[in-house]
């Protein structure tokens, strides 16, 4: 494990910083006008996104900057929210009453699932990660304010103008990388060519009776993309940390044109069944798809997912290699020192962050939540309340999704394969929580003949991305074997998590969040490729 050395903590907008009492004191007469049973809470956010992009024709810098405050209530019954672009203590206070008088009067009156907030011995009594409880004053009580931060090994870059010159760098190194391939090698002469570097820094305030909380998270991405007759190659890195989460080898870039020439010579599969190892790019995905959204709270409340049916069965799903975890705690991610893409301190509805098991060893377990499905269903809450920002509504959302580790090598389980396919650029991935069918995309695929990989790649049919397509369940009762986290190494593992990479989720095809998905290189038997 590679232990990160932060120099710096991220800390908050000054002007958040400056408005924290006044936010209290916005909370205390939301408080004062509320019903004695009534949950109030505030989250105000702050979302600033930097990108970078370089090509052959131009540089572009493209910045963004959303911030608002979003009042809550949950009634017993109903969760209402008011929400505005509005930071002001004055335009909050005006809020707060036109907000009061809407609940009360749309409200049921009804006390059907009151809730109560935890305190803070009640939130520190669970499993949480050291990186977070390290950020909790001694002594803590519900008038403390607690602010978490990203640690940066490396400070990112204050100024647009020393991003840009990193990533015309990067840049740069992309466009040489191609004169270092061989003269026949079919990447040679790309059509097109780019880098792009992504900064966000989100910093999130919660209010409620228990709780004063803020946290500023810098989320960070560098990708570098090849192309050629309409086929893609590509690497990118990224996480939340400093300039550390952005660094890209000459390896990496190396590899970008490999994937464009696999793509370039690949042949046309064969639609049928095959053994299939998994790169963590498809493992995560795969996770992800499987029982990802099928175990969102949300979804198991408005009777959309069967998972819920066989979890109640108990009927198993999976065999002894089918264990998934969500886990929005993820402060080292694999070999890295720097967390994982989908992590953060507390959910933007307060909840800490930590571990949650979806499947383990082929059973079932508790569903994600959020606030409102966790009431409903009846089950502890997770930190899984998000949104893609104010603007819009809350619901359960994955963060880092990802199959536990194994215990073999990746040279091992090359060995388990007489013949199949190794399957490393991801493709995207789509699932049907109600009739448990799954999709998962594929680039290409590597043929692997007596445990060797014979230089063969192959596309689908149609010359499009392969897709492995089917039943969930038969395909988590279909592993053979799964990695160790260091794959390639016969020694111990040292992290305590396998990797996860950069991705995002989309739910009802609308509502986009980042989402971290990963694990183990993972062989999986009998698996339907079109």
């Amino acid at each position: 494990m590679v232990d990160a050395k932060p120099t710096h903590r991220a800390q908050l907008n000054p002007e958040f910083n400056a408005l924290r009492e006044a936010w209290e004191r916005v909370f205390t007469y939301l408080k004062s006008k509320s019903e004695a049973h009534w949950y109030p809470s505030i989250l105000i956010e702050r979302r600033h996104r930097r990108e970078f992009t370089v090509n052959v024709k131009a540089e572009n810098v493209h910045e963004t900057l959303t911030e608002g405050t979003i009042l809550r209530i949950y009634d017993g019954t109903t969760l209402f929210e008011e929400a505005t672009c509005e930071v002001g203590e004055s335009q909050l206070m005006s809020l707060v009453d036109r907000f009061i008088h809407r609940v009360k009067a749309q409200g049921s009156g009804l006390v059907g699932r009151p809730y109560s907030p935890a305190t803070w011995s009640e939130r520190l009594s669970q499993k949480l990660e050291e990186e977070l409880r390290s950020q909790v004053p001694v002594g803590v009580s519900a008038q403390t304010w607690v602010h978490f931060g990203t640690p940066q090994e490396q400070l990112l870059w204050s100024k647009n103008e020393e991003a840009m010159t990193e990533c015309k760098a990067l840049f740069h190194r992309l466009r040489d990388m191609e004169e270092k391939l061989l003269a026949d090698h079919p990447a040679r002469q790309p059509d097109y060519l780019q880098s792009r570097i992504s900064l966000e820094k989100c910093d999130f305030v919660f209010v409620d009776d228990e709780t004063r909380m803020s946290q500023s998270l810098l989320r960070n991405m560098t990708m570098a993309v090849v192309m050629k007759r309409g086929e893609r190659g590509f690497c990118l890195n990224g996480g939340l940390g400093g300039r550390e989460t952005l660094e890209l080898k000459d390896q990496d870039l190396f590899e970008a044109y490999e994937k464009l020439r696999k793509s370039l010579i690949a042949e046309k599969i064969t639609p049928g069944r095959y053994k299939v190892l998994m790169h963590p790019s498809i493992t995560g995905v795969f996770a992800h798809e499987a029982f990802g959204h099928s175990q969102e709270g949300d979804t198991w409340a408005r009777g959309r997912s069967k998972a819920r049916e066989l979890y109640e069965t108990k009927e198993k799903v999976g065999n002894e290699h089918a264990t998934i975890l969500n886990n929005p705690a993820i402060y080292q991610n694999g070999m890295d020192g720097f967390a994982a893409w989908g992590s953060y301190y507390f959910d933007e509805e307060g909840w800490l962050a930590q571990e949650h098991y979806l499947v383990k060893e082929g059973v079932l377990q508790r569903p994600m939540t959020h606030l409102t499905s966790a009431v409903r269903l009846g089950v502890p809450r997770t930190a899984n309340g998000k949104r893609e920002n104010w603007t819009h509504g809350v619901y359960t959302r994955q963060t880092n999704t990802y199959f536990s580790a194994g215990d073999k090598t990746l040279g091992e389980m090359m060995a388990m394969v007489d013949y199949g396919f190794l399957a490393v650029a991801c493709f995207g991935g789509m699932e049907d929580p109600k009739g448990m069918g799954i999709q998962v995309g594929m680039a290409y695929v590597e043929e692997i003949r007596n445990g060797e990989l014979t230089g063969r790649t192959f596309k689908a049919p149609n010359g499009g991305a392969i897709q492995m397509t089917g039943y969930v369940p038969d395909y988590l009762k279909s592993i053979l074997a799964k990695s160790k986290i260091e794959a390639h190494h016969d020694e111990m593992d040292e992290s305590g998590h396998p990797w996860n990479e950069v991705g995002g989720c989309g739910k009802y095809h609308k509502e986009f969040v980042v989402a971290g998905c990963g694990g183990p290189y993972m062989l999986v038997d009998d698996v339907l490729l079109s």
